[in-house]
């Protein structure tokens, strides 16, 4: 696994809104084609304590596996704060699920991390 540590600038990093790819509306427009996105309110961009990585559960997209709601571990932003330094997770591998499973791996959360110890 790649990792890609982001580091903000005030101890936060600024981010596009994952869930609706940065537009501000439900990307699914399931009450109408104007709502606004559930997880960003419309302003188009998340904020997460720094230092975040990519939510290795959804991949980055915000979106729950195989559904149309926001992801259980990022909670739909695409990026989750960490505590450093982390190493991938023994478990899933870094992948933040376990094969064959659904649900986000219990050892890191679904974040596909574990800090170092």
């Amino acid at each position: 696994m790649d990792l890609e540590i982001l580091q903000g600038e005030g101890g936060k990093v600024v981010a596009d809104c994952a869930f609706c790819r940065g537009k501000g509306t439900d990307p699914f427009r399931l009450l109408s084609k104007i709502s606004l996105c559930q997880v960003c309110g419309g302003r188009k961009e998340i904020t997460v304590p720094a230092p975040a990585i990519r939510c290795a559960f959804c991949g980055g997209t915000g979106i729950h596996r195989h559904q149309r709601l926001s992801c259980d571990v990022c909670g739909g932003k695409g990026i989750v704060g960490i505590k450093a330094p982390v190493e991938t997770c023994p478990d899933c591998k870094g992948k933040g699920v376990v094969s064959g499973d659904y649900l986000p791996c219990l050892k890191c959360k679904g974040t596909g991390v574990v800090t170092k110890k």
